[in-house]
């Protein structure tokens, strides 16, 4: 069954210049963060843009407005062939829900999904490319990404949060490949509460604001486990940091003040 139609996004050529950034996070990073919200008496805002759904790292199904995540090109070029419109997210990554083939030339499948968006001016593809060594290798991708055409596409940049300068001149490195190519795209940025560590909701407020500087339009806020890797305390709001998330929210300027011992504790 497919998803139903998601929002689609206005090609970038043609969108006024937001005064808010772009949000895009899956639907169960959303409903945690929503749970430990109002367990601390607060409303989480609408801030979110896009709500990823479905794919390996989401049980939850897609419902309404909700963007489909693949992991594979083949399922999403049938999704962009049967007429589907709407925007959907091609998560290309050096693991076992990418096909073997996929993770040899990385770069030719995400140029073809980009390629995809030929098919319908309504379907779009956000491309959020991850390799290892990340350093070395994954501002190609991305530059792939934007040169073949794609609406967004999101700079897997959470490996280096809790090291600002390191963050930052990642950012910066990267945004400045992707303009070289293409001015149009939009460019979001990676942030995680606990990748590749637990993380001080103060640290990711000074990489969200480097990341602004650089020209980052948007943000992939993460909260996954990260199976044996999660080491987030109770404090912290257990597997995945969600108060870390929610105080961060907070000291953007996103939320109201958090109340609650497990708030303050949280970073």
């Amino acid at each position: 069954m497919l998803p139903h139609a998601a929002s689609v996004l206005p090609h970038a050529a043609s969108q006024p210049r937001q005064s808010q950034p772009l949000w895009l996070m899956k639907s169960n990073d959303q409903a945690l963060l929503q749970r430990h919200a109002a367990a601390d008496g607060v409303t989480l805002p609408n801030f979110v843009t896009w709500v990823g759904c479905g794919g390996s790292s989401d049980p939850n199904r897609c419902h309404g407005d909700q963007l489909p995540i693949y992991t594979s090109y083949w399922p999403l070029r049938r999704l962009a062939l049967s007429g589907w419109q709407g925007t959907a997210v091609f998560d290309i990554e050096p693991w076992l829900y990418t096909p073997r083939a996929q993770r040899r030339d990385p770069r030719k499948f995400i140029c073809l999904a980009a390629k995809l968006q030929n098919i319908d001016p309504s379907f779009q593809v956000i491309i959020t490319p991850y390799v290892k060594p990340p350093t070395k290798k994954m501002i190609p991708e991305d530059v792939a990404a934007a040169r073949c055409g794609a609406t967004a596409v999101d700079i897997q940049s959470q490996f280096t949060n809790g090291s600002p300068r390191e963050f930052g001149r990642f950012i910066r490195k990267a945004v400045a490949a992707i303009r070289r190519v293409n001015q149009d795209t939009v460019i979001l940025a990676g942030l995680a509460t606990n990748n590749p560590r637990v993380q001080l909701a103060s640290t990711l407020a000074t990489d969200y604001h480097e990341a602004l500087r650089a020209g980052v339009q948007g943000f992939w806020l993460n909260a996954k486990k990260w199976g044996d890797r999660n080491k987030c305390t109770a404090a912290q709001g257990g597997p995945g940091c969600p108060q870390v998330g929610i105080k961060f929210l907070k000291d953007i300027g996103l939320i109201g003040a958090i109340t609650g011992v497990a708030a303050a504790n949280s970073g």
